[in-house]
């Protein structure tokens, strides 16, 4: 136990704590303004007119997936391990994905200009907001650097703001439209907000910094996570987009307020990953015994948190469903207990990736997350048209187990982490034997 007690006291999990609770906070505020407002705007747009805005926001994402260029977990891990070419990096990542979004934006708006996007005016308004992740690299500085309170400052700032326009547009019984424009001015508050912000925190950002040859050596090392990245957001959007075509637009409203309800408990992982990512490089350059040590506890942590969310949401889900979105949306209810279970294998799958980052292994990233991308949509094609949107809740849990845990097996030099996500799988049975082990 005094071990642990020196862990505990040590500066550099104070701050990553710290850290860690700022970003909880910030969801904080989200989660309580998505109850307030993000509830209401479900209520009154109904399952139809939901559907259609989830749906452009589903195939806006799917294109975001590629304008990202999966740059962020290379680009924190060259911060902290090379701060002296921060403005160099910075700068050359800005301009690449800024390249990128020009061009999936400007094919975004050409398909909604002929018409062939199922709902061209929303998709026009929407491909707008390719255009954010170029302003964001500053973001990644400042988590790298652990100061997660900037960025909770600017997105809770633009999230108040776009909250009372809801509001507003709510009481003013305003189209589906009108709210499309403010999840684009949301964006661009957010991406102004942490531009202000990190510069007063001391960013080096200097766009004239970027360098051809380093943004060649940032694609070089970025690719496979970038058509991973395009993967894990073709098995956690391409749902909506098949039942569009396959059952109606009310059936994406229907699936999407239930995602929401279980999708906003995602940034856990995430956040888990930018404040622990420091710690788990000191461990690495203390020795494999440290590192395999702190690595099982990032793995038990990860699986723990999933399990406390995953267990009271699917017990409650009927409840939880009628009271956000009201009797319209029941049917909500049993996609919510299923699909509530992907998240254990998403929080898994973000500790196995950041370690994967660390290794080098973005390859095999890149084959898994495919694997599991094409499972899902032959899973949907299968489910769908049966079940509906219980069938695509299903198919995303068999197809996020696969690609973040079984095929950790397949891999030789991967296949440490998968006994290690087994332990933590098995938590709720071997609990007691992990406080031991404390």
């Amino acid at each position: 136990m005094q071990q642990v007690a020196d862990v505990m006291a040590g500066p550099g999990l104070k701050r990553a704590l710290a850290n860690l609770g700022w970003l909880f906070a910030e969801r904080g505020v989200r989660l309580g303004l998505g109850v307030v407002v993000g509830f209401l705007v479900a209520r009154h747009l109904g399952p139809a007119q939901l559907g259609a805005l989830s749906y452009a926001v589903a195939l806006t994402t799917l294109v975001g997936a590629v304008v990202s260029l999966g740059l962020d977990a290379v680009v924190k891990r060259d911060l902290l391990c090379r701060p002296e070419a921060a403005a160099e990096i910075l700068a050359s990542s800005a301009i690449l994905r800024f390249a990128a979004g020009a061009i999936g934006a400007g094919g975004l708006l050409a398909v909604a200009a002929s018409g062939r996007g199922g709902e061209p005016h929303l998709l026009g308004i929407l491909a707008l907001t390719l255009l954010q992740p170029a302003f964001l690299m500053s973001e990644v500085w400042l988590q790298a650097h652990l100061r997660a309170k900037w960025v909770a400052a600017a997105q809770i700032g633009a999230l108040v703001v776009s909250s009372i326009l809801r509001l507003g547009l709510i009481a003013a019984d305003a189209p589906v439209t009108a709210f499309a424009w403010v999840v684009l001015l949301e964006l661009a508050l957010t991406a102004v907000g942490i531009q202000l912000v990190a510069r007063r925190a001391g960013c080096p950002i200097r766009p004239r910094a970027a360098r051809r040859t380093e943004m060649r050596r940032l694609l070089a090392e970025s690719w496979p996570l970038l058509f991973a990245g395009v993967a894990v957001v073709v098995y956690m959007k391409i749902d909506e987009v098949m039942l569009r075509h396959l059952v109606g637009p009310a059936a994406v409203g229907l699936y999407s307020a239930a995602t929401r309800l279980t999708e906003i408990w995602f940034f856990v992982p995430t956040a888990l990953a930018s404040s622990l990512l420091p710690a788990l490089l000191r461990a690495r350059e203390r020795g494999d015994a440290a590192y395999r040590l702190r690595l099982q506890q990032y793995f038990d942590l990860s699986a723990a948190a999933a399990y406390a969310l995953s267990i009271p949401m699917a017990l409650a889900a009927p409840w939880v469903v009628r009271l956000a979105y009201g009797a319209a949306f029941a049917e909500s209810a049993p996609i919510v207990a299923v699909h509530i279970w992907s998240s254990v294998f998403v929080f898994l799958g973000v500790a196995r990736g950041q370690w994967l980052v660390n290794e080098g292994l973005q390859r095999f990233y890149l084959a898994s997350t495919v694997a599991g991308a094409v499972l899902n949509v032959l899973l949907n094609l299968l489910l769908i048209p049966r079940w509906g949107g219980l069938g695509a809740a299903g198919a995303t849990v068999v197809s996020y187990a696969l690609a973040a845990w079984l095929a950790s097996y397949c891999h030789r030099t991967v296949r440490p982490t998968a006994t290690m996500q087994t332990t933590a799988l098995l938590i709720p049975l071997l609990g007691w034997r992990y406080l031991r082990r404390s």
